[in-house]
């Protein structure tokens, strides 16, 4: 199953972001990502993995409900 990613949004300060991302079969989901460090080492890591979705705005929402820094990245 291939999918890429349709669009992306970063956090304020640049340490997480959200993609949605379309599926090859015309589905949807999103992945967070979130900047990590270990022993002077930064990398991205997968932080969150979401189900499945008929359509990129529902995944984008479903998103922004989930996840507390991009919820209140909207509130302020």
């Amino acid at each position: 199953m291939s999918e890429h990613v349709i669009r992306r949004i970063e956090s304020r300060d640049g340490r997480q972001y959200v993609e949605i991302m379309a599926r090859d079969d015309g589905l949807f989901r999103f992945v967070e990502s979130t900047e990590m460090s270990d022993e002077g080492y930064v990398f991205w890591t997968p932080t969150h993995w979401s189900g499945i979705f008929d359509d990129a705005d529902h995944a984008e929402r479903e998103a922004r409900a989930t996840l507390p820094w991009l919820r209140s990245q909207i509130l302020t």
